[in-house]
């Protein structure tokens, strides 16, 4: 694909995005060289220069690009040592091992104190902090607990089945007035508590994996904290990278 196609469902920044893209895989543009400049790019593809600028951020959060002040846009090498762990995919995954997904809503309800991993991180507590807790299970044997917290503005409504099927992200901005725009996520190893050793049936001291995942509001402040502790002898985590897709 080498020209937009303004007629389609995908958007002009994306296919764009996903053109140059194609140069740094095949080698046509190498690390190191520059990259046309924005009105150049806009006008070879008849894009606005706001467009263009969107396509050059999506590169650049790939990590196939990078700005140098006073020098303008350079091709980087694909940074495919950098990891993204899918945390929403638990129930295809289980699905394509044969096995009965399933999860269960533990508890839900409002905290008057936001807890110790909140403050440190900077979390304010003005309207509230919500928390979640809930297990995800294959086959009904627990595999992973997950403890949600989340900024909050009591007395607006919020379902129960929006814990279940909504991503952690969609749920604060479907409730809040606040978008989140960035995450953070932190994977270790760790030895189980008691409450996630009671949570997933193993002997205290048990290895487990830790997912600590932390999302932000475009003003930097966090608005959402995620603790997932899987199974280290059931579950994997596993990051895949792959080049765009022209169409979604």
């Amino acid at each position: 694909m080498n020209k937009i196609n303004k007629n389609s469902f995908t958007p002009p920044f994306y296919q764009l995005a996903t053109i140059l893209e194609q140069k740094i895989y095949s080698g046509e543009w190498k690390p190191g060289e520059p990259l046309p400049s924005e009105n150049e790019l806009g006008r070879a593809y008849d894009l606005s220069r706001t467009t263009v600028r969107k396509c050059l951020n999506l590169l650049a959060d790939r990590g196939l690009i990078s700005a140098r002040q006073g020098k303008g846009t350079f091709v980087s090498r694909p940074a495919l040592d950098r990891a993204t762990f899918i945390m929403d995919e638990f129930k295809s995954e289980m699905e394509q091992q044969g096995k009965d997904p399933s999860d269960k809503l533990v508890y839900a309800g409002f905290l008057k104190e936001p807890p110790e991993i909140a403050v440190k991180l900077g979390m304010k507590a003005e309207r509230g902090i919500l928390y979640y807790c809930r297990l995800l299970l294959a086959d009904g044997e627990p595999l992973a607990v997950e403890h949600k917290y989340m900024c909050y503005q009591k007395g607006k409504p919020i379902l129960e089945n929006e814990f279940q099927y909504k991503a952690f992200s969609e749920v604060i901005a479907i409730n809040t007035d606040i978008l989140p725009v960035r995450s953070r996520a932190v994977l270790t190893a760790e030895i189980a508590g008691e409450q996630e050793a009671k949570y997933l049936n193993l002997a205290a001291g048990s290895p487990v994996l830790k997912l600590q995942q932390t999302l932000y509001s475009c003003d930097g402040n966090p608005v959402g904290i995620g603790l997932f502790f899987y199974r280290a002898d059931r579950y994997s985590l596993v990051s895949e990278i792959q080049p765009l897709k022209g169409e979604r």
